[in-house]
């Protein structure tokens, strides 16, 4: 699911820097230069090299540049949110923003729940990915009492700057038809549109945006490289436990850098044979979206209800929240279980192999093989976790606060 993550962001970055181009290569004459799906493939493995190339880094280095990253979405949120703002020549009423509701023809949808419940899809996977601190816990200090609050940080914060960010984009919105006709707009790329347009309102054109959706791109750099480092880790962890197949490869961490190089490359290389689909359009890759979404809130969401079950057999940590935290384990159960549900759902009618749904399909597969899996041959040699491994075994990745390793007593 983590590899499905990577390559969903990945494929993001490559949609909207192919709505730039899109934009920047076409006139009212002309229409546009749209990388064909061989070429968007390019880019996309292009990118995953880059990604594991700084994953090759020292972890330092690493967390150097997420603290960059982080700058970088707020800063040039704000800048995004400002320049729109002053920029755009028209502005949508509240009444309008907050109450409306657009269906697409083309995707044959009229019904305003259906409508409502489809564009939580976005938001559920933008939210995805905040347990990256979790999976590098065996690289922080005191991460008992200090892994769980990234989580409540990036949650909080994904949520004020989010909502300011796309009430923006909505207001400034100058001409729905450019994102909801199915012959001219940009799938997937709206927000390109959107700050096209409205440069393009105010000057007579939109050149000038394309500085502003460097803002974007950057964002989505920093998340796929840090996207690899989380999964990277997964995979080292699992590979420790003897979990996955290879595991004695997996584990192995380079001694200069402290980083399990071998893990990188391999969520790497399992992330470009997941983009294949591309070469025959981006209707079978968008599934990757909902099966990132789906898996991950199955796996976070599967041990918040067996805590809310065994909640009295529970024992707390450092970090904790205390009486909170079966209200709260009730309340994240149930709405992660709704973004299984609505991940499972089609996004068009009439159903057809284009606008089919694989994701029901391809995780009920996954699902499958692990029980088949789990019942012919890992049951009779997986213990669970290891809890005896010492420092000077396998778990040599280097703390990022402090150079040599802590020892385990």
């Amino acid at each position: 699911m983590q590899i499905a993550f990577v390559s969903s962001n990945t494929y993001t970055f490559v949609q909207f820097f192919a709505a730039g181009l899109f934009l920047y290569s076409g006139s009212p004459a002309v229409i546009g230069y749209y990388p064909s799906n061989g070429m968007q493939l390019y880019v996309y493995g292009g990118l995953l090299i880059v990604y594991a190339s700084i994953n090759g880094f020292p972890l330092k280095t690493v967390t150097k540049l997420a603290r960059i990253g982080t700058w970088w979405l707020v800063a040039g949120s704000f800048i995004i949110v400002l320049t729109l703002l002053m920029v755009t020549k028209k502005h949508q009423k509240w009444s309008w923003v907050l109450a409306d509701f657009e269906s697409n023809a083309g995707a044959g949808i009229t019904n305003n729940i259906y409508i409502f419940v489809l564009g939580l899809l976005t938001a559920c996977w933008s939210f995805t990915g905040y347990d990256a601190s979790a999976h590098l816990i065996e690289e922080t200090m005191a991460a008992d009492a200090t892994a769980g609050w990234p989580i409540l940080y990036a949650i909080g914060a994904s949520f004020v700057i989010g909502l300011v960010y796309l009430l923006s984009l909505t207001v400034c919105i100058q001409d729905l038809t450019d994102l909801t006709n199915p012959t001219i707009s940009l799938s997937g790329s709206y927000v390109a549109q959107i700050m096209w347009d409205v440069f393009e309102s105010r000057y007579g054109y939109g050149l000038p945006s394309l500085l502003l959706m460097l803002v974007p791109l950057g964002a989505i750099c920093f998340c796929g490289i840090l996207s690899i480092t989380s999964a990277s880790r997964m995979l080292y962890g699992f590979s420790r436990d003897g979990a996955v197949p290879f595991s004695e490869t997996w584990m192995q961490v380079d001694k200069a850098t402290g980083v399990p190089l071998h893990a990188v490359w391999a969520v790497t290389s399992a992330s470009f044979i997941m983009g294949l689909p591309l070469l025959q359009g981006p209707a079978a890759f968008l599934a990757t979206t909902s099966i990132a979404t789906v898996g991950l809130a199955l796996c976070y969401g599967l041990p918040i209800g067996l805590h809310v079950l065994a909640s009295n057999r529970f024992e707390a940590g450092a970090f904790t929240l205390g009486r909170w935290s079966v209200p709260v384990g009730y309340v994240s159960f149930t709405w992660l279980m709704f973004c299984v549900v609505i991940f499972m759902l089609p996004t068009a009618y009439p159903i057809t192999g284009v606008t089919f749904n694989f994701a029901p399909a391809v995780l009920g597969g996954i699902l499958l093989l692990a029980g088949v899996v789990w019942c012919l041959t890992a049951r009779f040699w997986f213990a669970g976790p290891r809890t005896d491994v010492h420092n000077s075994d396998v778990v040599k990745v280097q703390y990022w606060i402090s150079d040599p390793p802590r020892r385990c007593n």
